[in-house]
Protein backbone atom coordinates (compact mmCIF):
# COMPACT_ATOMS: atom_id res chain seq x y z
CA UNK A 1 0.00 0.00 0.00
CA UNK A 2 2.84 2.43 0.98
CA UNK A 3 4.69 1.39 -2.35
CA UNK A 4 1.20 2.36 -4.56
CA UNK A 5 1.03 5.70 -2.97
CA UNK A 6 4.74 6.64 -3.79
CA UNK A 7 4.23 5.72 -6.90
CA UNK A 8 0.91 7.65 -7.55
CA UNK A 9 2.74 10.79 -5.36
CA UNK A 10 5.36 10.51 -8.19
CA UNK A 11 3.32 9.88 -10.96
CA UNK A 12 1.67 12.85 -9.81
CA UNK A 13 4.59 14.95 -9.45
CA UNK A 14 6.03 14.10 -12.92
CA UNK A 15 2.60 14.82 -14.87
CA UNK A 16 2.91 18.24 -12.67
CA UNK A 17 6.18 18.75 -13.93
CA UNK A 18 4.96 18.04 -17.53
CA UNK A 19 2.25 21.21 -17.28
CA UNK A 20 5.46 22.82 -15.65
CA UNK A 21 7.54 22.28 -19.08
CA UNK A 22 4.57 22.93 -21.23
CA UNK A 23 3.69 26.42 -19.57
CA UNK A 24 0.03 25.48 -18.28
CA UNK A 25 1.43 26.22 -14.82
CA UNK A 26 4.48 28.22 -13.17
CA UNK A 27 6.81 27.09 -10.68
CA UNK A 28 4.68 28.55 -7.51
CA UNK A 29 1.13 26.67 -9.09
CA UNK A 30 3.29 23.15 -9.22
CA UNK A 31 4.82 23.91 -5.11
CA UNK A 32 0.98 24.62 -4.51
CA UNK A 33 -0.19 21.77 -5.73
CA UNK A 34 1.97 19.19 -4.15
CA UNK A 35 1.68 21.15 -0.73
CA UNK A 36 -1.79 20.20 -1.38
CA UNK A 37 -2.22 17.26 -1.93
CA UNK A 38 0.48 16.07 0.26
CA UNK A 39 -1.38 18.01 3.42
CA UNK A 40 -4.57 16.59 2.13
CA UNK A 41 -3.67 12.70 1.72
CA UNK A 42 -2.27 12.94 5.26
CA UNK A 43 -5.43 15.40 6.70
CA UNK A 44 -7.55 12.49 5.22
CA UNK A 45 -5.84 9.40 6.08
CA UNK A 46 -5.82 10.84 9.79
CA UNK A 47 -10.41 11.56 9.69
CA UNK A 48 -10.87 7.56 7.87
CA UNK A 49 -8.48 6.49 10.39
CA UNK A 50 -10.28 8.24 13.38
CA UNK A 51 -13.52 6.76 11.36
CA UNK A 52 -12.58 3.00 12.43
CA UNK A 53 -13.26 2.93 16.00
CA UNK A 54 -16.64 4.34 15.58
CA UNK A 55 -17.35 2.19 12.53
CA UNK A 56 -16.74 -0.75 14.49
CA UNK A 57 -18.92 0.08 17.69
CA UNK A 58 -21.59 0.98 15.14
CA UNK A 59 -21.38 -2.64 13.46
CA UNK A 60 -21.54 -4.28 16.78
CA UNK A 61 -24.54 -1.71 17.88
CA UNK A 62 -26.59 -1.48 14.92
CA UNK A 63 -25.58 -3.73 12.49
CA UNK A 64 -23.33 -4.27 9.25
CA UNK A 65 -26.25 -2.69 6.93
CA UNK A 66 -26.16 0.56 9.52
CA UNK A 67 -22.96 0.94 9.89
CA UNK A 68 -22.20 1.26 6.20
CA UNK A 69 -24.68 3.58 5.75
CA UNK A 70 -23.08 5.60 8.10
CA UNK A 71 -19.59 5.72 6.66
CA UNK A 72 -21.26 6.22 3.22
CA UNK A 73 -22.68 9.20 4.38
CA UNK A 74 -19.17 10.02 5.87
CA UNK A 75 -17.67 9.55 3.07
CA UNK A 76 -19.22 11.57 0.55
CA UNK A 77 -19.38 14.75 3.56
CA UNK A 78 -15.75 14.40 3.19
CA UNK A 79 -15.72 14.24 -0.94
CA UNK A 80 -17.68 17.22 -0.89
CA UNK A 81 -15.29 18.99 1.44
CA UNK A 82 -12.65 17.49 -0.19
CA UNK A 83 -13.57 18.66 -3.77
CA UNK A 84 -14.91 22.22 -2.03
CA UNK A 85 -11.35 22.66 -0.97
CA UNK A 86 -9.62 21.30 -4.20
CA UNK A 87 -11.91 23.61 -6.14
CA UNK A 88 -10.83 27.07 -3.84
CA UNK A 89 -7.12 25.84 -3.94
CA UNK A 90 -7.09 25.38 -7.87
CA UNK A 91 -9.13 29.00 -7.99
CA UNK A 92 -6.57 30.44 -6.47
CA UNK A 93 -3.42 29.47 -8.78
CA UNK A 94 -1.75 32.23 -10.70
CA UNK A 95 -2.15 30.22 -13.70
CA UNK A 96 -6.13 30.17 -12.92
CA UNK A 97 -6.14 33.31 -12.48
CA UNK A 98 -4.23 34.69 -15.67
CA UNK A 99 -6.13 32.67 -17.73
CA UNK A 100 -9.62 34.16 -16.49
CA UNK A 101 -8.21 37.44 -16.78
Amino acid sequence: MQYDQQSQRQAWIEGLAQLREQGAITVDDETTLIRHMDERLDAVQQELTGLVPEYNERVESDGQEAADVWIGQRAREMGEREGADARRMVESLSSVKDAAA
